[in-house]
């Protein structure tokens, strides 16, 4: 049976069940629920499974998926399991919904694995557990009785939220849940007989951690998957405060309030939470016509721009326009037509500029810069270059920081400064390994061969050459017009100078070694 396949599945990670459950059609989408230490059922949407494969975890610690490993963190440990299922369902990327507890999980996963999101919804979530979050959450808890001066029952919930005994078992933190769930809701009594059930049937088990106190907000910019955040208007422990902290620290991420909800928008708003997730899927074809261009389907990718560049105009979308020309420039430099890959770069960047959104200009500068390079103008290739990094500073974007370092590495390299290309080559690996750029090894490879080149060491270059082109071959794609050039120079060279039968020994080593054996310092 798949591991993808619908219903329950489970493997044991380090002594511990894993438990998951499979529902419904389209990219895989993983469900982490709150708490920490709730059920997953009251986060199920049948809604959602006609939009994605959601993959619903049993959240370490709860459920089938016990016991709690000893020295469990309050994020981490539950990032290690998240993981686990990414890696166990062989899936190259996953969207991750994570509420409350489940989107700080999310975003520490986002940071740890980027290359392994494919979209994030943190939903009713923070960035920050600290003294000064939880003191926020208790005050809104004391003072829910005084905004509910008709509801008798609302003092008891205060009494059981700030209640000083602590629960010694499951079953007195699952009663303990119960009684505070109406807090959670916007509206727990004027809809109770909507909310009840979610309240009488709602478990949870007890975990408990040495700290749980995380603090991600200055680690935000580095989230670069399309985010949405979503809290609701009247959600007393992750509202739209600490909302807003999430949506302004990741660059390009959209907030959406739900102006009728509270804690669980799901149930509370289901048609604007369902809106608010699929938005992800909006993201498609980006995601679609750049795995193509780097698979080397020129014609497939010329196809799905056209179409895209129509609709986007016929419905004023200028996001839409500009990946399209984007796309169609990129094949334009692959094919040589260097003056039709700026011409449409520069149309692209016309409208980004238009539209005043300064996100869309960076792939179109991206291409004006490439042109450059191409043709031999390398003065304005490092101009242009340097614009796009500050560029992406000031979006917060720092994988394409380091992609426009590696492009501008290669303009010193031509204009003869090859110390300043070999402390930015050796900047760029550092930060490679260091963030987990892991999708940018291959560049790393033809950086190495094209520097090895201009020192003259061919055999270097060859080996370097062999390991690039098979670390492009296991991810199924093909070089970048620019680097592809780049490796085709370096080739010529060292046949050239090696002689063919040299040239293919000092490949075929290459080609056989591991990332860390190629960039491993030397002496190491």
């Amino acid at each position: 049976m798949s591991n993808l396949s619908p219903g329950t599945h489970s493997f044991t990670l380090d002594g511990t069940r894993q438990v998951y459950h499979v529902a419904g059609r389209g990219p895989v989408l993983i469900a982490h629920s709150g708490g920490p230490g709730v059920d997953y059922s009251y986060l199920r949407s049948d809604r959602l499974e006609e939009h994605f494969t959601v993959v619903y975890l049993e959240p370490v610690g709860t459920g089938g998926s016990r016991p709690l490993p000893p020295g469990a963190t309050y994020v981490d440990t539950y990032v290690d399991f998240l993981y686990a299922v990414v890696e166990h369902l062989d899936v190259p990327k996953v969207h991750v919904l994570g509420h409350s507890h489940g989107g700080v999980v999310a975003q520490r996963f986002a940071l740890r694995y980027p290359e392994r999101v494919a979209g994030l919804a943190l939903y009713s979530s923070t960035p920050v557990t600290d003294p000064e979050f939880w003191a926020a959450g208790r005050a809104e808890a004391v003072a829910y009785p005084e905004r509910l001066p008709d509801v008798p029952e609302a003092a008891a919930v205060t009494a059981a939220f700030t209640s000083s005994e602590p629960e010694r078992d499951d079953e007195e933190k699952t009663a303990t849940m119960r009684a505070v769930l109406p807090i959670y809701f916007a509206d727990f009594w004027g809809r109770r007989a909507e909310f009840e059930p979610l309240q009488k049937g709602i478990r949870t088990w007890l975990v408990q951690f040495e700290s749980n106190v995380v603090d991600y907000r200055v680690d935000l910019p580095k989230i670069t998957a399309r985010t949405v955040v979503l809290t609701g208007r009247h959600d007393f422990i992750c509202g739209p405060r600490w909302a807003g902290m999430l949506s302004e620290g990741i660059a390009g991420s959209r907030l959406v309030i739900l102006e009728n909800s509270g804690h669980f928008g799901q149930i509370e708003e289901p048609e604007a939470f369902l809106e608010a997730v699929t938005w992800l899927l909006a993201g498609s074809f980006s995601d679609e016509v750049r795995a193509t261009f780097r698979r080397g389907d020129n014609d497939a990718v010329l196809r799905l721009a056209g179409a895209e560049i129509e609709r986007a105009r016929a419905a004023g979308e200028p996001a839409g326009e500009v990946e399209g020309l984007y796309a169609t420039a990129r094949v334009a430099l692959r094919e040589g037509d260097l003056a039709r890959a700026e011409e449409l770069a520069q149309e692209a960047l016309d409208v980004a500029v238009r539209s005043g959104d300064r996100r869309l200009e960076e792939r179109p500068r991206h291409v004006l810069a490439a042109v450059a390079r191409m043709s031999g103008d390398y003065a304005e290739a490092r101009s242009r270059y340097l614009a796009g990094i500050a560029l992406n500073e000031a979006l917060g974007q720092p994988e394409m920081v380091n992609s426009e370092y590696h492009n501008l590495a290669f303009t010193e390299l031509k204009l003869g400064h090859l110390d300043r290309a070999r402390e930015l080559f050796a900047q760029g690996r550092e930060r490679v390994f260091r963030e987990g750029y892991l999708s940018f090894v291959p560049y790393l490879g033809v950086a190495a061969a094209a520097m090895a080149s201009a020192d003259g060491d061919h055999a270097s270059a060859a080996r370097m050459i062999g390991f690039t082109d098979r670390a492009y071959a296991v991810v199924a794609q093909v070089p970048d017009p620019d680097d592809a050039q780049e490796l085709l120079l370096a080739r010529t060279l060292a046949v050239a100078a090696l002689d063919e039968d040299r040239f293919a020994a000092e490949y075929a080593t290459g080609s056989a070694m591991s990332a860390d054996e190629a960039f491993r310092p030397a002496g190491a």
